[in-house]
């Protein structure tokens, strides 16, 4: 007998073109992602949490703790069809809870129906598509959520979708920002070349450069060697890194004190936005 396809998202199309956005589901990066996985299978006690992506036809696992077996890797995909019970998630902003799978009334008639917790979270972005989901299941027998949890593991999957909105809004900036830098420098000096492009940029970055192409920047005022054969940028040339948006930015670093899950992800939320 042939299995049936999940029901879709009214705005499926949309979705399934943000999902291909965050270019995660060609290159999946689980190191992202896996803090998310392992915060929810602690807070819940639940055996085993996985994020996932979907495109339009596939559920793509990103990151998983609990049940990782020599067979899955980061990028896994599973056909969203209509046995494919966390793609049914993606229909509901709020999110799927069961007690005990095979006691359900919708879902005990699965053909892998076991007396498993299970708990479904949608991934919503900012633009409302739900892009994935944060599911849980409890293979060593049924399991309930408390008020309590939902709300924390809500928060969590809030988490993850506004790391998706960033790394997706980086994504299509990284291209636009790269042409706006070579564009400044070409105005600076219409004779250098790109390769005098790639020599200033790798000094911003403090990465030594041969001195012939070193040699070119001096001319140009935006570099000098000192009398040690160290090279250091000029006014010029930081006036131009500005312009280029090359300036060092330090990164926050969260402190987080105590154990309190609230707390922590709360911490968490404040410093991704």
């Amino acid at each position: 007998m042939s299995v049936g396809l999940a029901p879709r998202p009214a705005n499926e199309e949309q979705r399934a073109k943000a999902v291909v956005k965050t270019g995660l589901i060609e290159s999946p990066n689980p190191d992202l992602f896996q803090v998310y996985c392992d915060l929810a299978k602690d807070i819940t006690g639940f055996t085993d949490a996985t994020f996932s992506l979907y495109d339009g036809e596939m559920q793509c696992a990103i990151a998983m703790t609990g049940r990782e077996t020599e067979e899955w890797k980061p990028g896994s995909k599973n056909l969203r069809t209509e046995h494919n019970i966390c793609s049914f998630v993606l229909l509901d902003t709020e999110p799927l809870l069961m007690h005990d799978i095979s006691k359900d009334p919708v879902w005990k008639s699965h053909p892998k129906a076991e007396s498993w917790g299970y708990a479904g979270f949608p991934v919503v972005n900012k633009d409302n598509y739900a892009l994935g989901t944060l599911c849980m299941f409890d293979r060593s027998g049924p399991r309930s959520l408390n008020e309590g949890q939902v709300q924390l593991v809500k928060k969590i999957s809030s988490s993850i979708a506004h790391l998706l909105d960033v790394k997706t809004e980086q994504k299509q900036m990284t291209s636009q920002n790269m042409l706006e830098a070579i564009t400044k420098f070409k105005k600076y000096n219409e004779s250098l070349s790109i390769d005098d492009f790639e020599c200033f940029v790798s000094l911003s970055a403090g990465l030594k450069q041969a001195d012939s192409k070193i040699a070119i920047l001096a001319e140009a005022g935006l570099c000098e060697l000192n009398a040690s054969g160290d090279t250091k940028i000029t006014a010029e040339g930081i006036e131009l890194q500005r312009e280029m948006r090359l300036e060092a930015r330090l990164m926050k670093k969260v402190k987080i004190t105590g154990d309190d899950a609230s707390v922590m992800i709360d911490e968490m939320m404040k410093e991704l936005n």
